[in-house]
């Protein structure tokens, strides 16, 4: 036994980290806040004076909205300043802009634009009922525009700020235990968040004295366990041992892995549960999804006419047959529509499909090829810039499509076939919204980006969808458009 102890002691004990130089991430966060209150402070504070001088002072808005009566001082108006800007920094802070600091940049401009709506209807409200005549409402009016404006500015230095800090950082070490999908995501997550971090890993956990001695080898900020697959007694000796020596500790189910994004913790049965968030819409998501379609749709389809009509008589001059192309493809819930897209190709394109499989240049389920023979001259250059798909708001603008979403599938090519054999019966979960003209994928890399890749990025986009995230996706399509990277 005395043998065995010894043997046991002399196994070499995981090397310790080198101790983290510089910034400390609690002065770090501490400098993030305190650079967001300062500098939306200063924002509001200024966006409230330009107001000013453009209401009295801007001759041309003057000219145009005459003085009820006399210029009045700024002085007059200072003094709202005590109540606005910390009632607009209350509402950043409600709406999640502080506290969210990796938010995406669409979800944060409406954030912000949110904020700034709420702060200049409170101010208005408040300036009227505490002296109705004393201030002028074009004035407060004004504060909206100017202060969405100066907010995202703010709002962009202190996230200059705020990276430059974490390249200063001395972020402690992170412990994962267990492999898998979820670890890379998760370790890529932590060293965006924090650059320096040290992120180790190790398969699965050792025994109470070994854990405890990989424990004590260095400074960890956090133990996180991806599999449940070690006995319960192993899992919670390893949370005591955290927590005994002051080392936050978390555990990942393997439900994530298989659906990671769509569990919530539910507790309306009095015990901590883990429910399965649909991937389908609300109602109310739906809805509203379904109202930017339509209006977005309607202003494309009529400011892009003159565009419509170069197209149509560029393809007649190139080769024979008609100009737009219909094509079965599968919609909401496997329903079957006719979607529309400028011709590229020569007739009877599709039968010919079987002699070019050799030429595909993607692997798995989708078939593209940056030498197709059957695509005409016309058709490369709209392939190119991805004008052979605006006929497509046609479907958006009936229903049938929406303007951001998965790229909707054809019923002959057998795409949904090989989805359905590579991914299982996960891949059903492609047809629980309204496929798009564009999508996260397509602003990743469009016809570079691997089948997996596809289907992931499909994935994401339908267990995060928000309006900030089809925003940003289509602020982002022209210049994809326009560089043609990827499109064949």
């Amino acid at each position: 036994m005395a043998l065995k102890n010894r043997a046991h002691q002399a196994e070499p004990a995981t090397p310790p980290l080198p101790p983290a130089v510089g910034l400390p991430p609690w002065l770090r966060h501490g400098l993030r806040t305190v650079g967001h209150l300062l500098f939306d402070a200063v924002a509001i504070a200024a966006a409230y004076r330009v107001a000013f001088w453009a209401r009295f002072e801007w001759a041309w808005l003057v000219s145009r909205i005459p003085l009820s009566g006399e210029a009045v001082a700024w002085d007059k108006y200072q003094g709202l300043l005590y109540a606005a800007v910390p009632i607009w920094l209350l509402l950043m802070r409600s709406n999640r802009v502080y506290t969210a600091s990796y938010m995406g940049s669409a979800d944060r401009f409406l954030q912000i634009a949110k904020s700034a709506a709420l702060g200049t209807l409170t101010t208005l409200a408040a300036a009227f009922l505490y002296e109705r005549l004393a201030y002028s409402r074009v004035m407060l009016a004004i504060v909206f525009p100017i202060g969405v404006v100066f907010l995202s500015a703010s709002q962009t230095v202190t996230l200059w700020l705020d990276d430059w800090l974490a390249g200063l950082e001395a972020a402690r070490p992170v412990l994962l235990v267990g492999g898998g999908p979820v670890a890379a995501v998760l370790k890529e997550r932590i060293l965006a968040r924090h650059p320096g971090a040290e992120v180790r890993e190790t398969p699965a956990l050792d025994d109470t004295m070994g854990f405890e001695r990989l424990l004590d080898s260095a400074n960890w900020y956090e133990v996180i366990v991806l599999r449940t697959r070690d006995v319960h007694e192993r899992i919670l000796a390893a949370a005591e041992a955290c927590d005994a020596r002051g080392i936050r500790f978390a555990l990942v189910p393997d439900l994530l892995e298989i659906r990671m994004g769509e569990v919530q913790m539910d507790h309306h049965l009095g015990l901590p549960a883990y429910r399965i968030k649909h991937t389908s819409l609300t109602r109310a998501n739906f809805l509203a999804k379904r109202i930017f379609d339509v209006a977005f749709s309607t202003a494309l389809l009529l400011a892009s006419a003159p565009l419509w009509l170069l197209i149509c008589l560029l393809i007649k001059l190139d080769s024979p047959g008609p100009i737009l192309f219909t094509q079965k493809r599968y919609g909401f819930k496997r329903q079957v529509f006719d979607a529309f897209k400028f011709r590229t190709m020569v007739v009877d394109a599709e039968k010919k499909i079987e002699s070019v499989k050799d030429l595909n240049d993607t692997k798995g389920a989708f078939f593209k090829s940056k030498n197709d023979p059957r695509v005409t001259r016309v058709g490369k250059w709209l392939r190119r810039f991805s004008l052979d798909e605006f006929p497509q708001f046609l479907n958006a603008f009936l229903g049938d499509m929406s303007v951001v979403g998965p790229r909707p599938l054809a019923l002959t090519t057998g795409e949904v076939e090989a989805l359905e054999r590579d991914f299982g019966a996960t891949a059903k979960k492609r047809m629980n919204i309204l496929p798009g003209i564009t999508g996260l994928w397509q602003v990743s890399g469009r016809s570079d980006v691997s089948s997996e890749q596809r289907f992931a990025l499909d994935l994401f986009y339908i267990e995060h969808w928000s309006l900030g995230l089809d925003l940003e996706i289509i602020v982002k399509t022209p210049a994809v458009m326009i560089f043609g990277k990827g499109a064949y």
